[in-house]
């Protein structure tokens, strides 16, 4: 098991927010696959530092204390895709789960974005994002080909010719739920079913929103 990196956890603790957008690159082939894919729309044409983001929930008590003691932390809404070969379980689409879970060796970067959300909006996003939970909003692979093509034929505005309603991957899930609370932070330029982690860490520095962690 991958072990936890304490000043990684330290740093989303310190700037936890509920309804900020965390967002992580992480170093595993998937992580590398998709930050390569986004290189056509990074600044230096070169890969994204980003692979994955996330909405900040509320903070939660469990059991995750020295010796099983009661503590409280940051947990998280995501559209994630988790496959484990030991055991048979597949957990595919919109879930809550704790900080600790992006908290690990594999993270290479990570940041937190405040858009500033007043106290109704940030309400409307983690109501939009459990809500999508409770419908069971599943991972999409095929979307992200779509927003592969559309990319590489520089037409992010379209929508996903993928484009399934009952389901969003990691990005196009943080988006939809800001945009539900009327806090679209991208133009149209880009479709909400075809926004990157990249370019919601753009949306975030051109906004002076994006806090960037370092080790």
């Amino acid at each position: 098991m991958e072990e936890l990196n304490p000043r990684l956890l330290e740093f989303f603790t310190t700037n936890y927010k509920p309804g900020i957008i965390g967002i992580v690159g992480t170093k595993d082939t998937i992580g590398m696959a998709i930050r390569e894919a986004q290189s056509a729309v990074t600044v230096n044409k070169k890969p994204s530092l980003w692979s994955h983001c996330f909405i900040f929930g509320e903070l939660r008590f469990d059991r995750r204390g020295a010796g099983g003691t009661k503590s409280k932390s940051p947990y998280l809404f995501e559209s994630d895709l988790n496959i484990n070969l030991s055991e048979p379980q597949l957990r595919n689409g919109v879930q809550e789960n704790w900080i600790g879970k992006w908290c690990k060796e594999k993270v290479e970067n990570a940041a937190v974005i405040d858009f500033g959300l007043s106290e109704n909006e940030k309400d409307e996003v983690l109501a939009t994002a459990l809500q999508l939970v409770d419908e069971q909003v599943s991972y999409p692979i095929h979307e992200l080909f779509g927003t592969w093509w559309a990319i590489i034929t520089k037409k992010q505005w379209l929508p996903n010719p993928f484009d399934d309603p009952h389901a969003m991957y990691c990005s196009a899930f943080a988006r939809y739920c800001y945009k539900e609370a009327g806090k679209d932070f991208i133009g149209p330029e880009v479709s909400v079913s075809n926004t990157t982690p990249e370019d919601i860490a753009q949306a975030g520095i051109k906004a002076g929103a994006l806090k960037i962690y370092k080790p």
